[in-house]
């Protein structure tokens, strides 16, 4: 994860979201969905919610 900081969006990284989060992304768009699952706290790439 050589250069990969959550805090500081990197919009030209492929891949952003295993570099950030790895096997956890499809748990965190879960955990996402249930708590704000309108999407209001989001940035060029945080998680996004899960879709049912």
């Amino acid at each position: 994860m050589d250069g990969a900081y959550v805090n500081v969006p990197n919009i030209g990284m492929a891949e952003w979201e295993t570099a950030y989060w790895g096997r956890n992304f499809p748990r965190l768009r879960k955990i996402k969905a249930k708590y704000d699952p309108h999407n209001v706290f989001q940035y060029e790439q945080s998680v996004p919610p899960a879709t049912h």
